[in-house]
């Protein structure tokens, strides 16, 4: 391909390339009601318009404590929305995911050399992150911790400390984007000091110590760096909040996780170097614990798969040897079948639960990888026997490429939030505002709404934040241990919603429980009710008031 046109133009076609499953990720999705950005950007404003804050300004709660952990992430994509919308958000998306991408993939060709091989890696790392590129803190955090890898093997490497000057600038800039993981650019040097060489030691420990003394220039010093010990291995997040659930094989991340977990253990037995077990080794321990660390997995956990494939060759695996016999056509076999496979499982699960979801464009190209499918399976006699081993490259390459469009169509179509967000609340909350003043207003509705009506300048009971929910963190109380008795019925709703004095309740029947109980308490009025039909469901929302509000 060189020969034909420019080393910059091959650069920029790979790019596009390597980054095109987030690419379409952003393109159809379309950001919920109760996503986790809302708060993030309303700390942003605030932060723009009153300055950083170290009591909490949204809730009903008073004199919480508070550390905004991810005060600049919150400005960053505040502003990026105020100016842009919502594909300000998506293009900020789209940025910071290619980042990390793009910086991956030249990590596994300084590791391996093997540029074919990096590509592919890539490739599919691009692929399998994509769902998590979502406007959050973890979006920019992500590319930050494989360029401090990039520059901790370059150190290793080349043995020059002007690598490591970077990390000091990262530390304080992470600190404040997102200081939650702001640990982690310490943990990752760990590996990097199993090496037979004082010097490198020595001076890998005096990068950590600029790395420490860095991360204290932050608005709430030593309590923002050691956030993380407040913030995990609580047993009400990792038992309530879904993305510390631990990965299951029963659904398709799940199985796409395992299988390459499974491939990164296999090949740490191949002579690794120790950085790289102590590395890989330890942040599958993180991923298989919850499932929101398995972004770092695959873009640093796989770095072995390089190291252990550097010399692998595309060319010499499909190529006959002197006798004319094809070595490896077991194993080309087996690459065909298992795309065979990844394309029959993901189209069947298309056409089962997503068809109705598909776009005009999106069915066009369901169409058209479903024929190319169909094609190499059918339609080839021109060719011979199409499992021959000197026509398995074309085949495998082209049900590759289909694979990785109906990879993409998945990920368009995975769930409701590829469609336009539903405005249940949304409406009922704007509704709300038609005769109340947002000062007015003491709202109660289900956690992830909170971030919502703080959009509106409601002050709420509890939003997406759910460490700061907890009296370690807000030095006030265990609000999140209430909300979850609450939810669960071991508290009754008339006394909890008398012990705030909540002038408005938000719920839906998705809280049946509570739903039906307050519809038919006659201490509570109704003064919205809407619905609207998500598949074979229909989602009813109501506001309560309770009746003395209106005496």
């Amino acid at each position: 391909m060189k020969k034909f046109f420019p080393e910059r133009f091959v650069t920029i076609a790979q790019i596009f390339f390597l980054t095109a499953g987030v690419a379409l990720w952003q393109v159809f999705f379309r950001f919920v009601e109760e996503a986790d950005t809302r708060f993030a950007m309303n700390l942003g404003r605030h932060v723009l318009e009153h300055g950083i804050p170290h009591i909490d300004p949204f809730t009903v709660h008073e004199n919480l404590q508070l550390v905004a952990q991810q005060w600049l992430s919150g400005v960053f994509f505040w502003k990026a929305y105020e100016n842009f919308g919502l594909n300000g958000l998506l293009a900020t998306d789209y940025i910071f995911g290619a980042l990390s991408v793009v910086i991956y993939w030249r990590l596994c060709i300084f590791i391996s050399g093997n540029k074919n091989l990096s590509f592919a890696m890539a490739l599919a790392v691009g692929l399998f992150i994509s769902p998590m590129i979502v406007p959050r803190p973890h979006i920019i955090s992500a590319p930050f911790f494989v360029a401090e890898i990039f520059l901790l093997e370059k150190f290793t490497r080349t043995g020059n400390e002007k690598f490591l000057l970077p990390l000091l600038p990262m530390s304080a800039l992470l600190i404040n984007f997102h200081a939650a993981m702001w640990a982690m650019m310490l943990v990752l040097c760990l590996p990097f000091m199993f090496v037979k060489n004082v010097r490198h030691v020595k001076f890998l420990a005096a990068a950590m110590a600029g790395i420490f003394f860095c991360g204290l220039i932050n608005p709430y010093g030593l309590d923002a760096m050691t956030y993380v010990t407040r913030s995990y291995g609580l047993n009400l997040i990792n038992d309530n909040i879904g993305e510390m659930f631990t990965p299951s094989s029963h659904d398709l991340r799940g199985k796409i996780f395992f299988a390459t977990e499974t491939l990164v253990i296999f090949l740490l037995s191949k002579n690794q170097p120790w950085r790289y077990i102590f590395l890989s080794g330890g942040l599958t321990y993180m991923a298989i614990m919850h499932w929101r660390n398995s972004m770092l997995f695959y873009l640093i956990a796989t770095l072995p798969i390089a190291w252990a494939l550097k010399n692998f060759s595309f060319e010499k695996f499909f190529a006959p040897d002197d006798t004319g016999r094809y070595p490896n056509r077991a194993a080309m076999l087996a690459m065909f079948f298992a795309v065979l496979s990844v394309n029959t499982i993901i189209i069947t699960t298309i056409l089962n639960d997503a068809l109705e979801k598909l776009s005009a464009p999106l069915m066009i190209l369901l169409t058209a990888a479903t024929s190319l499918v169909l094609y190499n399976l059918f339609l080839v006699k021109a060719e011979g026997r199409i499992l021959h081993p000197s026509i398995l490259p074309r085949k495998i390459f082209s049900m590759s490429i289909a694979a990785l469009i109906v990879c993409g169509i998945f990920n368009a179509s995975l769930d409701e939030n590829r469609l336009p967000p539903p405005r249940t609340y949304t409406d009922a909350i704007e509704f709300l505002l038609r005769t109340e003043r947002p000062e007015d207003i003491s709202l109660y509705a289900e956690q992830g709404i909170g971030g919502l009506a703080g959009e509106y300048g409601i002050r709420y009971y509890i939003d997406s934040r759910s460490e700061v929910f907890f009296k370690v963190n807000n030095g006030r109380k265990d609000i999140f241990a209430e909300y979850v008795d609450f939810t669960r019925g071991r508290i009754n709703y008339r006394d909890f919603f008398a012990r705030y004095n909540f002038t408005h309740i938000i719920l839906t029947n998705d809280e049946r429980f509570l739903f039906d109980a307050m519809s038919a308490d006659k201490n509570f009025r109704v003064i919205y009710e809407s619905e609207r039909v998500k598949g074979s469901n229909v989602i009813r929302c109501k506001i309560f008031v309770p009746k003395e509000f209106h005496q």
